[in-house]
């Protein structure tokens, strides 16, 4: 039996190891960056070797106080949430911002949003004299579930995506 058990511990630790395993940091810039108007992006701490990538329209992102009903995370479509890692430091907006996106750095992983919602407060922000000036937006990602082939990622029920401002047209 003790042999059994050694054996299978011997394979399992060889059977894992595939040389050029990157392991997901999940902790992003506070800053929610956007190129256009419905491209939001926050990239990692840890070298901004990683994105979490989320795609909306303008039926969400919008120039009035309103609480968009939940929309739901597709792996096609205008919702769209895409989590990669990369072989080096990506550049925000000479990244995400370009109708083609370059070849470089190299995409080592890319994890799509398979399920889940998305949920965005619009809130005005008024000057002194109570004029709207811009309008924050907050996105909560709910029950988001992320896969890659056979691999899956399972985020917090209740995941905190962040905040960002647009101004008033």
């Amino acid at each position: 039996m003790k042999k059994i058990v050694i054996l299978t511990c011997i394979l399992f630790t060889f059977s894992c190891n595939d040389g050029n395993f990157e392991i997901a940091s999940f902790e992003f810039e506070t800053k929610v960056s956007y190129c256009g108007e419905y491209i939001l992006y926050r990239l990692s701490t840890d070298g901004q070797k990683e994105a979490l990538i989320v795609t909306l329209t303008d039926k969400e992102i919008k120039q009035s106080e309103e609480v968009i009903p939940l929309v739901n995370i597709s792996k096609t479509g205008s919702y769209t949430v895409t989590y990669r890692i990369f072989d080096e430091a990506v550049t925000g907006s000479e990244y995400f911002c370009r109708t083609i996106p370059p070849t470089e750095p190299k995409t080592i992983k890319n994890w799509i949003g398979a399920g889940g919602t998305i949920f965005i407060v619009n809130t005005a922000i008024k000057d002194k004299d109570e004029k709207i000036i811009a309008y924050k937006h907050t996105i909560t990602l709910n029950d988001l579930a992320l896969t890659n082939n056979d691999e899956s990622l399972l985020f917090d029920p209740s995941y905190f995506y962040g905040e960002f401002e647009t101004t008033v047209e």
